[in-house]
């Protein structure tokens, strides 16, 4: 790596259920290994941002990252930004609007395309995210424990429906304890999330303000073992990012980078390095 070489600040955003802390080691080894400055930001009713009654890729895209990027940190006007899964898409539909005012050197796409597939509730795929709602919905917290306690008690209770522990230990970073009024509960805002899913989450919808394309460097990498990025979709994700590179890592499912986390790593720096 050339060390006298600028880089644009990296903006990484994380997918359903997550939160920017998922993404903490990953972005602290892409920025020593590249000398990017590497930011993560938390959805709408995802960590520690606010609840909201509404959720759309034009509102977390167009008006929120786009306010992160231009007012908040004044990031702008040249950032490159990755996104997993829903954060994806977001990324997806940042690029493609206000390329006047917010230029983005590339993208990473992680395991996630921009061809809607038929939403099924029994489908069995890892992201049968209507599962996990149902799920985390009927978890019970009892508020006389301590906050360790009442973690070990939720997860048991997810036992009975989801076997996979990471998956467990990985929802249940969404728990906490009010600082204020020490009720332990999730920090996600799971009914408006569980509202928008389908109609907005789900699918992804080009509006008409939208640039057909973004013609810039972009990384689409999916997990092997996943179907988010099927070789089907390459054709038509080729129409909106023309110059889409393709990487599959072997072993990894949906949850990409933090089931390989070395191997993602290893496939993402030499794009993030040009």
């Amino acid at each position: 790596m050339d060390s006298n070489r600028h880089f644009s600040p990296l903006l990484i955003c994380h997918g359903m259920l997550g939160s920017r802390h998922n993404w903490t080691s990953m972005a602290k080894q892409i920025h020593k290994k590249t000398g990017r400055r590497v930011l993560t930001v938390d959805a709408r009713n995802h960590g520690d941002s606010p609840h909201t009654d509404t959720m759309s890729y034009p509102l977390m895209g167009s008006s929120e990252i786009k306010y992160f990027i231009l007012k908040d940190l004044k990031l702008g006007p040249v950032v490159s930004i990755m996104g997993h899964s829903m954060g994806g898409r977001t990324a997806m539909m940042l690029s493609m609007l206000e390329q006047q005012i917010v230029k983005i050197d590339r993208v990473v796409i992680v395991d996630i395309s921009p061809v809607n597939q038929k939403f099924d509730v029994t489908s069995s795929n890892e992201w049968n995210m209507e599962h996990y709602f149902h799920c985390l919905k009927n978890v019970t917290f009892d508020q006389s424990m301590k906050i360790s306690e009442a973690r070990k008690f939720a997860d048991t209770q997810l036992s009975l429906r989801i076997p996979d522990a990471a998956l467990r230990s990985w929802l249940l970073m969404n728990m906490r304890q009010d600082f204020k009024t020490r009720e332990i509960g999730w920090r996600i805002n799971i009914d408006g999330i569980h509202a928008a899913f389908k109609s907005e989450i789900a699918t992804i919808k080009f509006t008409e303000n939208c640039v057909p394309l973004y013609p810039g460097p972009s990384l689409f990498v999916g997990g092997a073992d996943s179907e988010y990025i099927p070789l089907s979709d390459h054709e038509e994700i080729r129409e909106r990012f023309p110059e889409a590179i393709f990487k599959y890592v072997p072993g990894a499912g949906h949850w990409v980078h933090s089931q390989k986390p070395a191997e993602f790593l290893n496939t993402i720096l030499p794009f993030l390095k040009e």
